[in-house]
């Protein structure tokens, strides 16, 4: 397979932060230009697969998304679903046989964005999100939080194991805000000491979660506020239309998920607010082995 460069849309307007707020660190989008190391696909590997879906101003197509899959359960725990929900993720369970139809009906911004991580023994950079200034002000399930400067991302390790109907993945899932100021202490730089990546920043214990994924279905995360009702939006939807109202939108405190995956830009007729939906796919093989099966028993 060969490898493909996570080209995220490029964020020109920080969700959540005041007119006071100090400006965006100089330099392209991580998105823009991702600092992880991509493995190239030789052959059919097992390991987790990641897609990006890029769309704009589509409420409808992803109320219409959630509105069809959320009723079918996920591998994560019911309390883990709950905190992502309330976190402005919304995890859903689509049939690998459906996913190219769900893909299609999203209406992208440019073409799918895949890439490959096979098995990760420790934790690794996935989803590379937006920066935030100091003093953005962020919009928790118990309260609020005024950032440093940061960037959001989320971190995984995965392998594959033995699950009840055969193999699965075990996944691990953590959103951090990396402390983009962040510097090293003497004792570190004495014994040449490079941070692990959990240590690299704020983790929030909300957006950790770990689970087994099975071949036979993605796990998509949508960002969307927790207020965000599908069934509703698809009711007002049939309804007779309203007039919008002139002006920009009035943005509300953004979610972890909002202010990680989403962005809203200027420039144009109206204001346009663009959202990533991340899917995670597992790879596995027919049947779990021990031992190669080119190894040589005793």
């Amino acid at each position: 397979m060969m490898k493909l460069a996570v080209l995220l849309l490029v964020v020109t307007v920080s969700i959540g932060c005041t007119a006071n707020s100090p400006a965006l660190p100089d330099g392209p989008s991580p998105w823009e230009r991702p600092t992880v190391k991509r493995p190239v696909v030789d052959g059919n590997q097992q390991g987790l697969e990641l897609r990006i879906w890029v769309i704009e101003d589509q409420d409808g197509l992803v109320a219409d998304l959630i509105n069809t899959y959320q009723s079918r359960p996920t591998p994560m725990l019911d309390s883990d679903r709950s905190a992502w929900r309330a976190s402005g993720l919304m995890p859903i369970a689509i049939p690998i046989d459906e996913l190219t139809l769900a893909r299609g009906r999203m209406k992208l911004v440019g073409p799918e964005q895949q890439d490959w991580f096979g098995v990760l023994a420790d934790w690794r950079e996935t989803v590379p999100g937006r920066r935030v200034a100091e003093g953005s002000l962020i919009s928790l399930a118990d309260g609020q939080l005024r950032t440093p400067a940061g960037r959001f991302r989320m971190l995984t390790r995965c392998w594959v194991e033995p699950g009840g109907g055969g193999p699965a993945m075990h996944i691990e899932l953590a959103v951090q805000l990396q402390d983009m100021d962040r510097r090293p202490n003497a004792v570190a730089l004495a014994m040449d000491a490079v941070p692990s990546l959990v240590e690299q920043g704020l983790v929030f214990p909300e957006l950790t979660t770990s689970f087994q994924m099975r071949k036979d279905e993605a796990i998509v995360l949508v960002p969307v506020s927790p207020g965000f009702d599908p069934a509703k939006l698809l009711i007002d939807e049939e309804a007779e239309p309203v007039a919008p109202e002139e002006g920009p939108p009035i943005t509300a405190i953004p979610t972890i998920g909002e202010a990680m995956l989403t962005s809203v830009e200027f420039g144009g007729v109206s204001p346009v607010r663009r959202r990533a939906i991340i899917v995670l796919i597992a790879r596995l093989p027919t049947e779990y082995r021990l031992l190669s099966s080119r190894e040589v028993r005793p």
